[in-house]
């Protein structure tokens, strides 16, 4: 199963620059995230809007790939 989110940390590596960096742009808007409880997630949408990774199509998602 993929996962649907990643902490901000992890976003950081993918990026190559500092956790400090990613929670400003969070802090910023120009990155969105999700609370669960109080940890902050990066949900596979916001990836795909920053072209982190490829953006699904809808019509592969009936378990037909």
């Amino acid at each position: 199963m993929e996962r649907l989110a990643i902490t901000p940390r992890e976003l950081a590596k993918m990026l190559g620059v500092s956790a400090n960096h990613v929670y400003n742009l969070i802090a910023s808007g120009q990155v969105k995230v999700t609370r669960l409880g109080r940890r902050l997630l990066v949900p596979r949408y916001e990836l795909e809007r920053l072209g982190l990774l490829p953006k699904e199509n809808p019509a592969m998602q009936g378990g037909e790939r």
